[in-house]
């Protein structure tokens, strides 16, 4: 073996004795980069976008519930101004509920109280009525499926023309809302009829 060619390989075994260690750390640290950047990296910045995403829709989220609370607040709020006799003024119109026997009794105050007669209060099938209204093509509903509606027929007697147009009015400035559908008078008999709905609040 030529000597320079020894004198090298002898240079190359003692730097390799030499800095033996530090070449090892050197090649790890290079295998912990490449790993980095290509594994890694890679999955650590896939994780931190979708834990950006999820809390920028927690903070959408918040911020719509928040919204929300603040018109409640703000609902509440007015409701709590709103004076109790307005209240019951509004209740009167729009009751929460349908009791047969309320709405008797109120018909019949409101006829009697003038000097008629209410011979009798006949109450139409509500079911009956929708049945027939849906089987119409041409019927679009105009009530919100909310507000309930009932529709009666009411025979009264002792009443003449004048009287009769009085009852009119006042179911129409009445506090609680009524709509005269169809009236029948009978100047003969002093008698009419009168069909009209009344509505409710469903809970």
């Amino acid at each position: 073996m030529p000597v320079n060619n020894q004198k090298n390989q002898n240079d190359l075994n003692i730097f390799l004795n030499n800095y033996f260690n530090i070449i090892i750390v050197f090649i790890v640290i290079i295998m912990l980069l490449i790993s980095y950047f290509a594994v890694i990296k890679p999955k650590y910045d896939e994780t931190m976008t979708a834990i950006q995403d999820n809390i920028d829709q927690q903070q959408k989220l918040y911020a719509e519930q928040e919204k929300k609370l603040i018109a409640l607040r703000t609902v509440s709020d007015l409701y709590k101004k709103i004076p109790q006799a307005d209240l019951k003024k509004f209740n009167s119109v729009l009751p929460d509920n349908f009791v047969k026997e309320r709405l008797f009794g109120e018909l019949e105050e409101i006829v009697t109280q003038n000097g008629f007669k209410v011979d009798s209060i006949e109450i139409f099938d509500e079911k009956k009525i929708q049945d027939a209204e849906s089987s119409d093509p041409n019927f679009k509903p105009t009530l919100s499926p909310k507000i309930g509606e009932v529709k009666l027929q009411m025979s009264i007697s002792a009443i003449d023309y004048a009287g009769l147009k009085n009852l009119l009015t006042i179911f129409e400035n009445n506090l609680r809302l009524f709509d005269v559908s169809a009236v029948s008078f009978s100047p003969g008999g002093n008698t009419a009829q009168i069909t009209l709905s009344t509505y409710y609040y469903k809970k």
